[in-house]
């Protein structure tokens, strides 16, 4: 049986993530959006690092490179690190900036939708 700090602590975890998608929903911008789509690795502005950084927690989605450097799959990194990984799509990119930026379009739609 969960003790009642277990509780609490779940409880706040809750609270802190409800309040930190509310934040990060608003940096999504159609600005912040081509800044990913122009430019997907280096550098960026505050905002759009703080959007990435929130999508880098898990659950996740990633790439996964069917033929090395040249095609690039979405899939979604399970929670449990010994489930496989699970394609997302069918759809194959042989950019991996466009591939990236599906990725960050999918966390954007997933974000939004919650």
């Amino acid at each position: 049986m969960a003790s009642a700090t277990t509780d609490k602590q779940h409880q706040t975890y809750a609270l802190f993530n409800a309040r930190l998608k509310t934040e990060i929903k608003g940096l999504i911008t159609p600005a912040l959006i081509e800044e990913h789509r122009r430019k997907p690795l280096g550098r960026h502005s505050d905002a759009l690092e703080r959007v990435l950084n929130f999508f880098r927690r898990p659950p996740a989605y990633a790439l996964y490179s069917r033929v090395p450097m040249r095609e690039w799959q979405l899939i979604r990194l399970p929670i449990d690190p010994t489930a496989p990984p699970t394609p997302i799509e069918e759809t194959v990119y042989h950019s991996e900036a466009e591939a990236m930026h599906a990725v960050f379009m999918r966390n954007v739609n997933d974000l939004m939708a919650s």
